[in-house]
């Protein structure tokens, strides 16, 4: 009995201890590949301008974290690019909603002449993305997940 007590007591101390760092660069479109530019604080981005985010996952626990799902709500005044979210192991899901619901390709219904019609949404109209992993994240273990906008 003690040696079970034991060992429940322990579980309670193994945890996943999960921490999110959110970056994000300027992109420049070269014929020699992307250059990437950290944002600066209180730096005016200019329409048009492609930024990449990045989340970094980190496990600092001794436990794997299961069921990881990054998030991030697209900044006011930028678009998301189609295709441009990635991972090296993981699904992205976007909202057009603010995180009510989600879909890896949110339907609108949009009103014609005809009636009420659904269709795929623009990517420029989701307001968040998420992304479920496809496995637990290791302890002392990290992920990237990163995605594009272009500024308004």
């Amino acid at each position: 009995m003690c040696a079970l007590l034991a060992s429940a007591t322990l579980a309670a101390w193994a945890k996943p201890e999960v921490t999110l760092h959110l970056s994000g660069a300027t992109v420049q479109k070269t014929a020699n590949g992307d250059k990437t530019t950290p944002i600066e604080p209180n730096v005016k981005l200019k329409s048009g301008e492609v930024v990449l985010w990045t989340i970094v996952a980190t496990n600092k626990g001794s436990d794997p974290a299961l069921h990881l799902m990054p998030s991030d709500k697209i900044p006011a005044g930028m678009a998301y690019i189609a295709g441009s979210a990635s991972t090296a192991g993981g699904k992205p899901e976007f909202s057009t909603d603010d995180g009510k619901t989600w879909s890896s390709k949110p339907m609108v219904t949009v009103q014609t002449s005809t009636g009420p019609v659904t269709k795929s949404a623009d990517p420029s109209s989701y307001t968040n993305i998420r992304w479920t992993a496809a496995k637990p994240l290791a302890p002392k273990g990290s992920a990237r997940f990163t995605y594009e906008v272009r500024v308004k």
